[in-house]
């Protein structure tokens, strides 16, 4: 019984991890797309005000994402992209 229990508790651990490893990784994808579009099409073209604001908002929804609090920050970097 304790061998069945200690297996269960191990394979939350790695599925658990496994997710976390996952949603980081996705994190840092969509956030360095949304630099690399605004990058790309952008260059020279804004102001540096709102470059700095589209990058503070960038950095907030990556930092939301990285704790859990969003379970999709793909959507919103594609909404800020589309906002600017």
């Amino acid at each position: 019984m304790a061998k069945l229990f200690l297996s269960s508790v191990v394979a939350l651990f790695l599925m658990a991890v496994v997710v976390s490893a996952q949603s980081d990784l996705d994190c840092g994808r969509a956030y360095k797309s949304l630099l690399d579009k605004i990058k790309r099409e952008q260059a020279g073209k804004m102001p540096g005000e709102r470059l700095a604001a589209l990058h503070r908002r960038a950095q907030r929804i990556y930092s939301a994402c990285q704790t859990g609090r969003l379970p999709n920050a793909h959507a919103l970097f594609e909404e800020l992209h589309r906002e600017k």
